[in-house]
C-alpha cells in the first residue's frame, strides 16, 4: 500500500517536473527569438548604421587613440587581476598618463 502511494507521487512529481522543464525550455526559445528580432530590426535601422559609421570615422581623429601606449593600457585595465593588485587610483593615474601624457599629469594637480 505504501508502495502505491509513493509511486503516485513519484508519477506526480515527474510530471510535474517534466511541465516545468517545457515551461522553461519554452521561454528560453522565445527570448533567444525575439532578442534576435530586436537586435535585427535595430541594426537595420539607417540612423544606428551612419552613427557607428560616424563613431569609427571619429574616433581616428581622438588625441588620445593616437598615443602609443593608450591602447595597450586600457586592453591591460580589462583583466580584473590588474584592478584587484593596484589600487584603484593607481590605475586610473596610469590610464591618464598612457592616454593624455603630460596634460593627464597638469589637471590632477
Amino acid at each position: 500500500m505504501a508502495n502505491d502511494q509513493l509511486k503516485k507521487k513519484l508519477k506526480v512529481f515527474l510530471g510535474i517536473g517534466c511541465l516545468g522543464i517545457l515551461l522553461v525550455g519554452g521561454l528560453i526559445i522565445w527570448a533567444g527569438v525575439a532578442t534576435i528580432k530586436n537586435v535585427a530590426s535595430i541594426g537595420a535601422k539607417v540612423n544606428v548604421q551612419e552613427q557607428v559609421q560616424n563613431l569609427k570615422t571619429g574616433t581616428l581623429t581622438l588625441p588620445a587613440i593616437a598615443k602609443v601606449g593608450c591602447w595597450e593600457k586600457v586592453q591591460s585595465l580589462l583583466a580584473v587581476q590588474v584592478w584587484l593588485e593596484k589600487p584603484v587610483g593607481e590605475n586610473i593615474q596610469g590610464l591618464k598618463d598612457a592616454c593624455l601624457g603630460s596634460e593627464g599629469k597638469s589637471s590632477a594637480k
